[in-house]
């Protein structure tokens, strides 16, 4: 996670603020709108790591094929809403959620990391099935680098 701390600083670096309206290689989102979707990644899966832990139950409830639809487009609305980004901005944002997530993962032990539920395909289906708390953990990097491409992916039409 501490590299991918640093990692997005330097995707950070590397995008100057004029290009953040500029589209990113997923049609639905501009540049500026994929990095602030980065920036959700660590508290949405900090969220989702504490009902693993301590409310599976919950989970099931609330992470299914019947909610994802909701899901996706309240995420979608999240990351283009209208709003005023800056790399300060998110740079904060992603230190926030970052720092989160090192007080959770400080605060399980070895059996809460094994701790799993059944992850529905239509959410992200990179990492359906069976997902414990450790591999959540690990999905953070995963996600960054899902997102830090469609970025790269835009930034090399521009060049």
């Amino acid at each position: 996670m501490e590299n991918t701390l640093q990692d997005f600083h330097h995707l950070l670096d590397s995008v100057p603020e004029a290009f953040y309206s500029r589209p990113s290689s997923n049609p639905a989102w501009t540049i500026g709108d994929v990095l602030y979707h980065i920036t959700l990644g660590p508290p949405a899966l900090r969220f989702e790591i504490w009902m693993i832990v301590h409310a599976r139950g919950l989970f099931q409830l609330v992470m299914n094929d019947m909610t994802s639809g909701i899901f996706n487009r309240v995420n979608a609305f999240i990351a283009r809403r209208p709003k005023r980004i800056t790399s300060q901005g998110l740079s904060k944002a992603y230190e926030t959620g970052h720092a989160g997530l090192l007080s959770s993962l400080k605060r399980l032990d070895a059996d809460d990391l094994h701790k799993a539920v059944i992850y529905p395909k239509s959410f992200v289906p990179e990492i359906a099935g069976r997902v414990s708390a450790e591999r959540l953990f690990r999905y953070v990097t995963e996600h960054f680098e899902i997102h830090a491409n469609q970025i790269h992916a835009a930034l090399k039409e521009v060049q």
